[in-house]
Parts: C-alpha cells; sequence; structure tokens
C-alpha cells in the first residue's frame, strides 16, 4: 500500500488513524501482521467489537477473530476491520481495509494494542494542542512527540538556527552556539556542505514529509518543509538512527508540522525583535495598554496585515459556567486551523478571536460557518462584531461581540452564535432604558389606545401595531384581523382622532414602532 502523507494538507479537528499507522504499531507486538485494501483514507477515531447487529461506522475500526468472517463480510463496503487471526481477504469488499493480526487466542491482547495506539494519538494531539498557547511551545510539540516517531527529532529556521531539539543521541551533529546570538545552530562545516548538495537543494521546494537520503550524514532524516504564506520559513526533521522509518510516520509528520507553521505565524518563533507574542499584543491591545500607533504598525508589518484590512472580533463562551479553562486553551488551535488568518486567545474567561476578513476575502458568514462544528461539540455560545474597517477599532468589535452574546442569550438562548448586526435595536433600547423606564419612553399615544381599549372592548392598539409592521398595506392588515377594509379605515380614523398622530411622518411611525418594541419586546416587529 502506497501512504497519502497530503491527507493532512491542514490541521483536522484531531489526528485521524488509518490501517497503516495501526499496523506499524501492532508489529512491535505481534509476530504476524499484514495489511490489504486498495485505499487507507486517514478517519479512524477509535476501536469497536463486531457485531452483525449493529450499523458499522467508517470512523472505526472493528475487531472480530478469523472464525467470524464470512462470505457476508463482503456486504460491507469502505469499512476498516481488525481480524485476530488469517483469513481468506476475498472475503471482503474491495472498498474495505483489512488488518491481520497475530493468531485467534490473541483476541484480547490485539484490542488492548489497538484502545492503547488510540489513546496514544489522542493524547499526542491534546499535547500538541496545548503547546500552542504554552510559553516553549516548539519544545513542547516536538518532546511529545518522540514517542510517535521513535526518533530524535528537530527544527531549524532558514539560517539553520536550531529551534527545538528535544533529545541528541548517536550520530547525530553536535550544534555550535552563535556567538552573535546565543542561539545554538547547525555547525558552520554542515551548513557548507547542504548548500553545494544538489539533492539538498532540490529538497527546499518540497511541500510535503520527504525523506532526505543517508550519504551526506550516514542516516536518512524524513523531514517536512515549513512554509508561511508560500515563504519557506525553516524544517523540521526526524533521524532515522533509534528505529526504521513507518509509512505512518509521513501522516503524523505532515500534522506536526501543521501546528509548527500556526507557531511561526503566533509565537514569533522566527522573528526576534518583535518582543512579545500575538497573544500577549492582543490581550495588552483589547484593555487599552498599547496605543502607541507606530508599535501597532510594527506588529502589523510583523503579521503582513494592514490597518485598514477588513476585520472581525468574536466572543466565545462555554455553556458550562465552571469549565477548566485548561479545555478552552486546547481549542484554540481548533479555531485557528479553521480560520485562514485568525488569532485565538484566552481573554476575560473566555476565547476571543481576532479575524483578518481581507487575507482571503472572507465573509463573515463563511467564518462562522467553519466554527459550527467546534461550537457545538465545545457546547460554545459566540457573539460576533460586526465588519471593522480599521484595526484600531478592535476595542470596540470586542464590545459589539460580548454585547450580541449577551443580548442574544437574553433573547435567542437556543441559537449558538449571535451577530451584533442582528442585535442593533436591542442594544440602543437597552442603552435607551439605562434611565429611563420603558413606560415613559413610549409614545403617549399608545398609552391612549390600551386606556381606551380596557374601557371600550376594542383593538386599536393592535390594529396599530399590526398596520404599522405592515407598512400600512390596508389590504394585508385588514387580512390579518379578519376585518373589512371599511373597518379597518373606521378604526384608523378612530385611532387618529384619539393620539393626533400622524401616520403619514416617517418620524412619527418609527417612535411608534419603537415604542411597541419598548412596551412588549424587541421582537415585536422582527
Amino acid at each position: 500500500m502506497h501512504n497519502n502523507s497530503n491527507d493532512y494538507d491542514n490541521i483536522s479537528e484531531r489526528f485521524l488513524l488509518n490501517g497503516q499507522i495501526l499496523i506499524d504499531e501492532f508489529a512491535d507486538f505481534f509476530a504476524e501482521t499484514a495489511l490489504f485494501g486498495r485505499e487507507d483514507p486517514y478517519r479512524l477515531t477509535g476501536v469497536r467489537l463486531f457485531q452483525k447487529e449493529i450499523t458499522l461506522s467508517e470512523n472505526y475500526i472493528y475487531l472480530a477473530t478469523a472464525s467470524q468472517v464470512t462470505e457476508e463480510f463482503c456486504h460491507y463496503e469502505n469499512r476498516t476491520f481488525l481480524i485476530a487471526g488469517q483469513t481468506d481477504y476475498h472475503n471482503f469488499h474491495e472498498s474495505c481495509v483489512v488488518l491481520m493480526v497475530g493468531r485467534q487466542e490473541q483476541f484480547a491482547g490485539i484490542m488492548n494494542s489497538a484502545q492503547q495506539v488510540f489513546e496514544k494519538y489522542r493524547e499526542w494531539d491534546r499535547k500538541l494542542q496545548l503547546s500552542l498557547n504554552s510559553e516553549a511551545p516548539l519544545d513542547n510539540m516536538l518532546e511529545a512527540s518522540v514517542p510517535i516517531f521513535k526518533n530524535p527529532l528537530f527544527a531549524h529556521d532558514t539560517n539553520f538556527y536550531i529551534l527545538a531539539c528535544p533529545y541528541r543521541t548517536g550520530p547525530m551533529s553536535v550544534w555550535e552556539r552563535d556567538s552573535r546570538t546565543g542561539r545554538m545552530m547547525v555547525p558552520l562545516n554542515l551548513i557548507h556542505e547542504f548548500k553545494v548538495d544538489l539533492e539538498y537543494l532540490r529538497t527546499l521546494s518540497t511541500k510535503g514529509p520527504d525523506i532526505y537520503n543517508e550519504d551526506l550524514r550516514g542516516y536518512r532524516i524524513l523531514y517536512r518543509n515549513l512554509w508561511v504564506n508560500g515563504s519557506y520559513e525553516g524544517r523540521l526533521c526526524v533521524n532515522e538512527i533509534q528505529t526504521a522509518f513507518h509509512p505512518g510516520n509521513f501522516a503524523a509528520l505532515q500534522y506536526l508540522g501543521n501546528f509548527i507553521e500556526l507557531c511561526i505565524q503566533h509565537h514569533n518563533l522566527f522573528h526576534l525583535n518583535l518582543g512579545t507574542d500575538t497573544r500577549r499584543f492582543f490581550t495588552d491591545f483589547l484593555d487599552g495598554k498599547i496605543s502607541d500607533p507606530a508599535k501597532v504598525q510594527d506588529f502589523l508589518y510583523f503579521l503582513n496585515w494592514n490597518r485598514t484590512d477588513r476585520y472581525l472580533c468574536l466572543r466565545l463562551e462555554a455553556e458550562q459556567l465552571d469549565e477548566k479553562m485548561h479545555s478552552s486553551v486546547a481549542t484554540l488551535g481548533h479555531i485557528e486551523s479553521q480560520i485562514p488568518e485568525g488569532r485565538a486567545f484566552i481573554y476575560q474567561q473566555g476565547i476571543v478571536v481576532i479575524v483578518n476578513l481581507s487575507f482571503e476575502n472572507s465573509s463573515v458568514a463563511q467564518v462562522i460557518s467553519g466554527l459550527a462544528i467546534i461550537l457545538r461539540e465545545g457546547l460554545f455560545k459566540m457573539g460576533a462584531s460586526a465588519e471593522l474597517a480599521d484595526f484600531f477599532q478592535l476595542p470596540q468589535g470586542y464590545f459589539q461581540a460580548k454585547t450580541a452574546l449577551h443580548l442574544g442569550e437574553k433573547y435567542d438562548s437556543m441559537i449558538w452564535c449571535h451577530r451584533f448586526d442582528e442585535y442593533f435595536l436591542e442594544y440602543i433600547l437597552e442603552e435607551a432604558g439605562e434611565n429611563l423606564s420603558p413606560k415613559l419612553l413610549c409614545s403617549h399615544a399608545l398609552h391612549v389606545l390600551k386606556d381606551y381599549d380596557s374601557k371600550n372592548n376594542t383593538e386599536l392598539y393592535k390594529t396599530l401595531k399590526i398596520y404599522l409592521k405592515l407598512e400600512r398595506n390596508a389590504l394585508q392588515t385588514a387580512k390579518a384581523l379578519f376585518i373589512h377594509r371599511s373597518s379597518l379605515f373606521y378604526r384608523i380614523e378612530r385611532i387618529t382622532q384619539l393620539t393626533k398622530i400622524n401616520l403619514d411622518d416617517p418620524k412619527e411611525r418609527l417612535i411608534l414602532q419603537l415604542s411597541y418594541c419598548l412596551m412588549e419586546g424587541t421582537k415585536t416587529f422582527s
């Protein structure tokens, strides 16, 4: 079988396994292993026992003994099976992936091993997510990845400075310290060798994981170039020193590289003059601690943003009030992986996301749609600002997002996303009601109609509301009230006589509509 390393071109919501990764792991524990299948997609999230009565999901691998396998298995399509023992692959549909491991009597051990493999990769994924918001993200990521690759890893930038190297062993190079910067770097003689090596020069243009042969170093190197906005920023390397490479290592390295590329953008790993990471900058900017236009401009230049780009501010809060913040931290990487140019960070006991909509000419609707699954599965509610035309408007955009979330919970608590544009009227009316009660803000005409209706058993108050809502369309209003048009005209005449209002005046009509909203709730005219 061949390995499709490009399946992980972007960070998915989690690292998904396939048959090849599992068979690689099983080879360490069982003498007999075999993998069959034309295609082997990365889609597996766990292992389940095979039972004929249940519907099989493509996201699980199903464990059965060889004796359980019959010709009926041909009816299952696009599924993955783990068989304890050896059986005929022709009993399965050609679209299936089948792993045959060990012997039938090792059924329990195979089940335990499969569960341990999935748990191992889940734990690795969790550590990568948490590392994104740590003080030393690269060190933490590479250290967490050592059990996955079972070989030493390191990363360097375009100038061969060492960004992270959890440990060295065997014939690996001894790093040299740059006297100017104090940073560790690849030895100068080795750099010169690389620069004249034709194969190395060829590798500088590769976009996914690949192998660099052993001619120069004496051992093979599995590498992945790091790219940001089409620019080569460095390389992630695994040295084949302790164990031989497995095909599944390609997908794992691609996934790890995606996280490191996020760090390049967000943690300033390759630029020494910014002085702080992006999340700290955004926090200080929203707090009003940074107002110097020159400092902001330097920061925008580092991000390759412009002050007058289109921006969006989002605020997410967990539905569970006692939600632990470490789980929210793990969500940051998920969020940023779904937004082409977004920055997520913890702020005021919630998550804030700053999005540059101009980066890929994105729309607010596209951004919100891209976060739908994360919000649903994480039980988050979200408030979204209006589209902003200036980076310096972000503090007000944050206020809009927070206000939209508050108003949305009050008026539409079953909805997971609330946009400030949709609660503009509610915000104005709530602000207006801060100093005066709604009763004192409302048009006196409505109080007159309510009193008249109460004393005379009429419906003038309701008639005026429907008449305004339907934009003074007499035919539609009469149908809505189940009365004849002549009756409607009589009521309208009586309303104007009692209240002295001029319904031809747009300002008076607006005041009346706002008054209805204040008295009955802002959804009256929605």
